[in-house]
């Protein structure tokens, strides 16, 4: 009888193989199962915070970003969605303090904000590139075009307002309406009706600038109507400021006074001490063209009040130039000591916040009009000193003064009556 010399004859082979095939199996079932489970497991409940994922970008790892990104696209877009709304509530804030801040504090805010937003829209991007969405990254590129709007306008004002180049202020504020038009557009397209609003409104501005009222009008009627479909007052609220003050300027008193008041209504329901100081500044504005010298007395009272709580710096000059001429007109004795009072805080306190050329003509025109109330008064002594303190100040630059006037760049600052206005009702 011959030996067997297999390891376990043709029974062992059998019995393995069929062993193989039940590893191959159960292999085979903890994969599905493992594929099933993960794909029941969902997006991660912890997903990485924005702030790493930005900083995966900026190293350059797309890849990592994405990774972390996909853990859970609907708690990011919502934390997107978040960072839309801070930039936009900071966005608000530096308007609403622009004048307690000073102007270059100002514009080192909206560049801070320009730069934050470039940075932050790599994220955007991102996010549409793995949801094929792009609507919320529309919407943060429209918020770049309208801070770059900003931002240009306050060059052209420094281009105007310092050194009377108003061919490079054109440019700057021409380049600024391309960016809020585009801005606008972007808006428009994704349904962002406060941005539509605020785009509009700050187009009014910049045509402003550019001396066409009649334009600027337009985009504040405009912005008036996406204004309406917003809760809340703050727009609604600037845009009747905005055409307020336009109205004023273009010496339609009956019309200022009419949103102006609506304007003042809606930042006193908000509790916004700087922009109802802005309002009633317009009101006052106003009365005085209707020649109410009674009404405008009051309510210029109220508003340099109001100005000193609040901190609004721009209108508080302002407030105490036009009460000391309603003073004149009401020939009250404190007349001068209040224009005197204005002239100083134009020139010291209000120096970070009005321009060189605003300043210039505030000193000039002061001190021609407190010649005239000496004078009036039977003072020729004091009238002699404010005359000689004006021609040394004319003396030191003989054009300045001509040629400020003479200038767009002061058009701004000055009423631009579209029509003769009747006397009024003097009270």
């Amino acid at each position: 009888m011959g030996i067997n010399i297999s390891a376990g004859g043709p029974g062992w082979f059998a019995r393995r193989n069929r062993l193989f095939l039940c590893l191959l199996i159960v292999t085979g079932l903890c994969v599905a199962i493992s594929q099933r489970l993960s794909a029941q497991a969902g997006p991660s409940g912890d997903p990485a915070p924005l702030a790493l994922i930005m900083t995966r970008i900026d190293k350059g790892d797309q890849a990592g970003a994405e990774r972390l990104m996909k853990d859970n696209l609907p708690v990011t877009k919502q934390r997107l969605e978040r960072m839309i709304a801070d930039f936009d509530e900071k966005f608000d804030e530096a308007g609403r303090y622009g004048a307690t801040s000073g102007h270059d504090i100002h514009q080192e805010v909206i560049e801070k904000l320009l730069v934050d937003v470039r940075h932050e829209l790599k994220l955007f991007d991102l996010y549409s590139h793995l949801t094929g969405d792009a609507t919320i990254f529309k919407r943060m590129e429209a918020r770049r075009l309208r801070y770059e709007g900003a931002y240009l306008t306050h060059g052209g004002e420094d281009l105007c307002g310092d050194k009377l180049d108003w061919e490079g202020a054109q440019k700057r504020y021409s380049e600024a309406l391309d960016r809020l038009n585009e801005a606008f557009a972007l808006a428009k397209e994704t349904n962002d009706v406060r941005l539509m609003a605020s785009t509009k409104n700050n187009v009014g501005s910049t045509l402003i600038r550019l001396v066409q009222p009649d334009k600027a009008l337009q985009a504040y009627d405009e912005a008036a109507r996406y204004a309406q479909r917003l809760s809340g007052e703050m727009y609604k609220g600037l845009v009747n400021l905005n055409l307020g003050n336009t109205y004023d300027w273009i010496g339609e008193p009956e019309a200022s006074l009419r949103y102006s008041e609506a304007a003042l209504a809606s930042f006193k329901k908000m509790g916004r001490e700087t922009w109802q100081a802005n309002a009633m500044l317009n009101i006052g504005a106003a009365y005085i063209r209707e020649q109410r010298f009674s009404s405008a007395w009051e309510t210029l009272r109220s508003t340099l009040d109001l100005a000193k709580q609040s901190g609004e710096d721009r209108v508080r000059g302002q407030a105490l130039l036009n009460l000391g001429m309603v003073a004149y007109q009401l020939k009250k004795p404190e007349a001068a000591s209040i224009i005197q009072e204005g002239m100083d805080w134009f020139a010291k306190e209000g120096a970070d916040v009005y321009t060189s050329i605003q300043r210039d003509v505030v000193q000039q025109d002061g001190l021609r009009i407190l010649s005239r109330i000496a004078r009036d008064q039977g003072d020729q002594v004091a009238a002699q000193k404010y005359e000689r303190q004006y021609m040394e100040l004319v003396n030191t630059d003989p054009d300045r003064y001509e040629s400020i006037k003479a200038s767009p760049c002061f058009a701004i600052y000055q009423a631009r009556p579209k029509r003769e206005q009747g006397t009024g009702n003097r009270e």
